[in-house]
C-alpha cells in the first residue's frame, strides 16, 4: 500500500467520528463557555453549588487560558476604585524606557486628605521602579499621580494610554478617567476586564514581585515605610498578589492571583462590603471542587505513520491545561479534524518543519471548552 493510498484511507477513516470543516484552530473564547451551574448539572456531579458572595459582581478565570470559569455578573461595569493602578502599571511597564530613571514629585501627600498615599513630599526624588512600590503595595494615590506625569507627560495623555491599552486588550467593560482609581464619573471596569488586566500585568517579573511584596522601605530623602494592602498575603498559602481597592462607591474590591503548583487562578470580587469572605469562599470551592486537566490526543496508529527511519505522529502544536470541575474533567472527549492526507503527506519531506495538519476540538460536560491546532512531527 503506498502512502498516498494510506493517507487516503486514514482521512476516511477519521471522517467517520469527525465534524466536517472548521476555522482557524484556536482556544475557544472564554465567554463560549457558561459561567451558570444548573442544578441538574450539580444533581448529576454530584457536588456542592458554588457559595454564595455579598459581592455585587465577580469572575474567576483559569490564569493558563484567561477561561471563564464562573461569574456572578462578570462583565458588569462598576468603579474599579485602586484596582485601576494595574493598569497604570502595565502602562509604565510598556512604555518607561529606564526603571532607573529619576523623577521629581511635584505632589503633596500632606494635601490629598482621604487619600490612600506612600507620603510622598514635594521635590522628592525616587526611580521609577521606587514609585511603582509605592503605587502598588500601599496603594499610593500620590505615586500613580507622578508616574502618569513623569511617563505621559500629562494625567489626561497618561489616561489615553491606558484606554489605547485596553482597546488592545480588547476590554468591553472598561474606560478610565483617572490613573489612581478614586471615583470620578465614566470610571469604571468590570470583574473579567480586571482579570484581563492582572494576566497582562503579571507576565512582568517586576510586577509580580512589587505585588507579591508584604513590606517594604524606599529610602529617598525621607524615608517611606511601605506594607500591602492586600489581606491575604501571607495568610494564605499560594496568594501571590495582586491588588485592593476602596472607595465611597466601589465599596471593597481585589483581585487575587492564587498560584496552584505550575498554575495560577484569578479571583476578582467588586462592589462588596468585605472582600476577605468573599474571596476565601471562593479560592477554597474552587480548590476542593476544580483540578487542571493536561490536553492531550488519543494515542492511536491512525494518527502515526512512517517510510523507513522516519516516523511521523499528530501532536498539539502548543500542549496546555484547562481547569474543570472534577465531574467535567471525568467526561473530557476530543474531537479530532484532519487536513486531508495528514500525517501521511508530512513524510513525504522529512526535512520541512512542522506543518499545521488539522485541529483537535475538546468537549468537558457536552460544552466545548478549547480547540487546539495539529501538527505532524
Amino acid at each position: 500500500m503506498n502512502k498516498r493510498t494510506l493517507g487516503t484511507i486514514v482521512s476516511l477513516m477519521v471522517a467517520t467520528f469527525c465534524l466536517v470543516g472548521f476555522g482557524p484552530p484556536g482556544l475557544i473564547g472564554s465567554d463560549q463557555v457558561p459561567s451558570t451551574i444548573y442544578a441538574d448539572d450539580l444533581a448529576r456531579a454530584g457536588t456542592a453549588s458554588p457559595p454564595t458572595i455579598q459581592a455585587s459582581a465577580a469572575a474567576v478565570v483559569d490564569g493558563d487560558t484567561g477561561q471563564l470559569i464562573w461569574g456572578k455578573n462578570p462583565h458588569e461595569s462598576l468603579p474599579p476604585a485602586s484596582m485601576t493602578k494595574m493598569m497604570t502599571a502595565l502602562v509604565t511597564l510598556q512604555n518607561a524606557s529606564d526603571l532607573n530613571e529619576i523623577v521629581t514629585s511635584g505632589v503633596d501627600a500632606s494635601q490629598m486628605a482621604g487619600d490612600s498615599v506612600m507620603g510622598l513630599h514635594p521635590q522628592e526624588r525616587l526611580s521609577l521602579r521606587d514609585l511603582l512600590y509605592g503605587m502598588l503595595v500601599p496603594s499610593g494615590d500620590d505615586a500613580a499621580l507622578v508616574i502618569a506625569r513623569a511617563v505621559g507627560g500629562s494625567d489626561a495623555h497618561f489616561v489615553g494610554m491606558m484606554n489605547e491599552e485596553a482597546a488592545e486588550l480588547g476590554l468591553t467593560d472598561t474606560h478610565f478617567v483617572n490613573p489612581h482609581g478614586l471615583d470620578a464619573p465614566g470610571h469604571l471596569s468590570s470583574p473579567y476586564d480586571m482579570i484581563v488586566i492582572a494576566r497582562a500585568a503579571m507576565g512582568y517579573p517586576l510586577f509580580r514581585q512589587i505585588v507579591a511584596t508584604r513590606h517594604i522601605v524606599i529610602q529617598g530623602r525621607w524615608t517611606y515605610d511601605l506594607t500591602n494592602t492586600n489581606y491575604f498575603l501571607g495568610r494564605r498559602p499560594g496568594v501571590i498578589g495582586i491588588k485592593t481597592g476602596t472607595t465611597d462607591l466601589a465599596l471593597h474590591a481585589i483581585t487575587v492571583a492564587d498560584q496552584r503548583g505550575d498554575h495560577v487562578l484569578y479571583v476578582t470580587v467588586m462592589h462588596t462590603p468585605n472582600y476577605v469572605p468573599d474571596v476565601t469562599a471562593l479560592l477554597d470551592y474552587f480548590e476542593s471542587e476544580d483540578i487542571w486537566v493536561d490536553l492531550t490526543i488519543p494515542s492511536s496508529p491512525l494518527y502515526r505513520t512512517g517510510t523507513g527511519s522516519t516516523t511521523r505522529h499528530l501532536a498539539l502544536e502548543s500542549p496546555t491545561s484547562v481547569y474543570l470541575p472534577d465531574w467535567q474533567a471525568s467526561d473530557l472527549t476530543t474531537q479530532i479534524d484532519l487536513t486531508p492526507d495528514a500525517p501521511v503527506r508530512a513524510t513525504e519531506n522529512p526535512d520541512l518543519p512542522d506543518q499545521n495538519d488539522g485541529a483537535a476540538t475538546y468537549y468537558a460536560g457536552g460544552e466545548p471548552i478549547a480547540r487546539l491546532p495539529l501538527t505532524a512531527r
